[in-house]
């Protein structure tokens, strides 16, 4: 089964009014990282998501087409996620503007030959278990074979926002509202 050609024109006013409805939406920060015979790649997504929890699975959305979208498409092994910390907007923003090369400023570590950004709040290595076709991206799945986190006192997560990062702000008890 194929999919329907998309008609979306992504600067056309209908995309711009539904782009920015989305932008109310905050979302942290996230890396996927692969490797090729070309070296390192790595592709900055707000739309990292967990799954499940039985089995481990986290998804991301990759644009098509593009060469993060090829290269998570063709492997039928391992990639990365790296959960960004409030200290590491440069990274993402490195990964938003090239998704094709590394940065000579990011450390990485290896898991399984698999690349994860060195500092970063959390980390999974995933196994592709699934892709499902998601309109003008595709929805890689991946099954989480290993994960860690760091506590790092008053570092939070990288927050996205209205085209703009983010720190966490106060805590607000369940069930308040502003202004009780």
């Amino acid at each position: 089964m194929t999919s329907p050609a998309s008609t979306f024109v992504p600067s056309g006013p209908d995309a711009l009014a539904f782009r920015h409805a989305l932008r109310h939406f905050p979302t942290g920060v996230s890396v996927v990282t692969i490797t090729d015979g070309d070296g390192v790649h790595g592709m900055t997504a707000s739309s990292f998501s967990p799954i499940s929890l039985d089995p481990r699975l986290c998804g991301v959305s990759v644009n098509k087409p593009g060469r993060m979208h090829e290269l998570l498409l063709a492997t039928d092994g391992y990639y990365g996620l790296s959960i960004l910390s409030n200290r590491q907007g440069a990274i993402a923003d490195w990964y938003a503007r090239s998704p094709w090369a590394v940065s000579p400023d990011v450390q990485m570590d290896a898991r399984h030959g698999c690349p994860i950004i060195q500092d970063c709040l959390a980390w999974f290595l995933c196994r592709k278990w699934g892709t499902y076709d998601g309109g003008d991206h595709s929805i890689f799945v991946g099954e989480v074979v290993e994960h860690g986190s760091k506590e790092q006192g008053d570092v939070a997560p990288l927050i996205f926002h209205h085209s703009k990062y983010y720190n966490i702000g106060d805590n607000i008890a369940r069930g308040a509202t502003s202004g009780s």
